[in-house]
């Protein structure tokens, strides 16, 4: 057998040379310019927020509501595959190197991301909280705290039952929070170091021995895997065909009358896609999630052009999520029995896409006409309507090369 230092450079090699060609299809595709544009647009609103809000707001409780979801969810990268859990189990006592490379690797890229997320917030800080002391001494601070929960949350996954790990992972997230609020509202360094000693006693003696007590649950740590991996799938597959994202169905009863209120279908085509979305992978939850993004961001935003123009990106957006439905049944034998042309299937791709951009307009009208002008409301049906039938009729087809 391989070292474990060894087997895991390979794999997070093979992983990074894989994951660098779709982040350059991600590049390519334009991508990158609505990143910068939402940039400087956020930014701009970002300190005319922070010009609004009072004097006396409680910042203290953004910081815990951030920093606890960030801190708390420390999942392990292990990069862990299939074969492993016949391959690799009997060398389990082995593998010490590699699960420890693991974890320093999940450690620096879960730091990094803190990180951002305190830059992002700095200029809060720097008006509300600049008493907790200085910056470099709140971000160490974060940065060991981290680490304490990638170590402790790797242990936990040496449970069987879920809801043991669950237990454990609410345990870590009050005692996240408590360090958190004690940290940004400027207490005393003695109570911090005493809740850092407190973290310390607890993994030394009781989440380091439960490696002494517990195996490695492969099965789990492939579950966990296979779900970090496949939310990068779903990001690429925006963008380009990912023929390893794997099908996942969720039943989703609650979507089911969008089912039924399709009349009889002229192909088995406006069936299929219809299901797929409700069903299969997140197509009906990323749709939800950036209507709901897009009506906040229209709510909160001043009367004006530039609500449309979010508007029309976000619809973009959706559209583009909504072009890959085309692809999900290609790796699938039994569809090309089917002795339907292709125009047919584009059709359906049509009417499916064209009833949902309908939908995201109406719902971006109604926020607009309880927030907005009637002109900005008005102009954002006919551009929402306009958009629909363009984007269903032309830019999906063209976006799949077909």
């Amino acid at each position: 057998m391989k070292d474990g230092l060894t087997l895991w450079r390979e794999r997070l090699t093979v992983y990074w040379n894989e994951a660098i060609r779709y982040l350059r299809l991600i590049g390519n595709s334009g991508f990158l310019f609505t990143v910068y544009f939402l940039i400087i647009i956020g930014s701009y609103y970002y300190s005319l927020f922070l010009d609004w809000l009072p004097a006396d707001f409680p910042a203290i409780w953004v910081y815990v509501l951030v920093f606890g979801h960030l801190l708390t969810r420390s999942g392990v990268r292990t990069f862990v595959k299939p074969g492993d859990l016949v391959f690799l189990l009997p060398y389990e006592s082995q593998l010490s190197g590699y699960f420890q490379a693991c974890k320093w690797y999940s450690y620096a890229i879960q730091s990094v991301f803190v990180l951002v997320a305190f830059v992002l917030l700095s200029p809060l800080y720097m008006n509300y909280s600049s008493y907790a002391g200085p910056i470099i001494y709140i971000i160490g601070m974060l940065i060991i705290v981290k680490g304490w929960n990638v170590l402790t949350s790797f242990e936990e996954q040496r449970f069987q039952h879920a809801i043991e790990r669950h237990s454990h992972f609410a345990l870590r997230g009050v005692i996240n929070v408590a360090f958190i609020y004690l940290l940004f509202s400027g207490a005393d360094l003695v109570l911090i170091l005493a809740l850092l000693a407190l973290m310390a006693i607890l993994y030394c003696f009781y989440f380091a021995k439960i490696a002494n007590k517990q195996t490695i649950k492969w099965e789990h740590l492939l579950d966990v895997e296979r779900g970090m991996v496949t939310f990068f799938y779903r990001i690429a597959n925006a963008f380009t065909d990912v023929p390893q994202l794997k099908n996942k169905v969720r039943e989703r009863r609650y979507l089911q009358w969008f089912l039924h209120s399709i009349k009889p279908s002229p192909s088995v085509y406006h069936y299929l896609f219809t299901r797929t979305f409700l069903r299969a992978n997140d197509y009906a939850g990323i749709y939800i999630r950036l209507v709901v993004i897009l009506a906040i961001i229209l709510a909160v935003l001043p009367t004006g052009w530039l609500q449309l123009a979010i508007m029309l990106l976000f619809m973009h957006m959706i559209t583009t999520q909504l072009s890959t439905i085309w692809y999900h049944y290609d790796t699938s034998l039994w569809v090309d029995l089917y002795p339907i042309e292709q125009s047919v299937k584009r059709q359906a791709l049509t009417q499916l896409c064209f009833r949902l951009l309908l939908g995201a307009t109406a719902a971006q009208v109604f926020i607009l006409l309880l927030t907005s002008e009637w002109l900005i409301t008005v102009t954002a049906l006919l551009i929402g309507v306009f958009y629909s039938y363009m984007g269903s009729h032309t830019l999906i087809h063209k976006r799949r090369k077909s």
